[in-house]
């Protein structure tokens, strides 16, 4: 009596793990998301470049190896990327959430609505978003021409600020 008893606890201790782990994997991926979007448009660029994935664009490399650059230097790169935007009058007015995909299964990207302005016009975008190593990396879907300038690509020649 007592090892059934054992494992029916064993059994609801151990099975919702299981079966909530998709929804707590989620939710933390909107949180962690949210927070950089929100950062954003806050124009709160320590936390965004904070909670942002960086990554090196070089022959040879895989954007989840990361950057070479010191955390002051990769900081430096970001705030001139900003500089550039703001001299274009860029700036983030709001994010939706439209979907979460899978891919294979267990990786999940989630699929951006945004709404920005640039030279005083208003654009809608999509773009796709995985988080990596708890930060958001900013993929796919190209349409937005200033997407370099706000996601975490580093290294690579910057367009001069007008």
């Amino acid at each position: 009596m007592k090892k059934i008893i054992v494992v029916i606890v064993l059994f609801l201790l151990v099975f919702p793990r299981f079966l909530f782990a998709e929804y707590f994997a989620e939710r933390e991926m909107k949180m962690v998301t949210t927070s950089y979007y929100q950062a954003f448009i806050d124009e709160d660029y320590e936390k965004a470049f904070h909670t942002l994935f960086l990554y090196d664009v070089a022959e040879g490399k895989h954007p989840t190896d990361g950057t070479t650059l010191s955390d002051q230097e990769a900081k430096e790169f970001y705030m001139k990327k900003i500089a550039f935007l703001k001299a274009h009058h860029y700036k983030l007015n709001d994010y939706e959430i439209k979907k979460i995909r899978y891919e294979d299964g267990h990786t999940a990207f989630l699929e951006m609505q945004l709404e920005v302005e640039h030279d005083g016009q208003k654009f809608q975008y999509a773009e796709t978003v995985h988080v990596w190593n708890e930060k958001v990396w900013i993929m796919g879907e190209e349409d937005d021409p200033f997407r370099t300038y706000r996601d975490g690509k580093m290294k690579f020649p910057l367009a001069p600020v007008n």
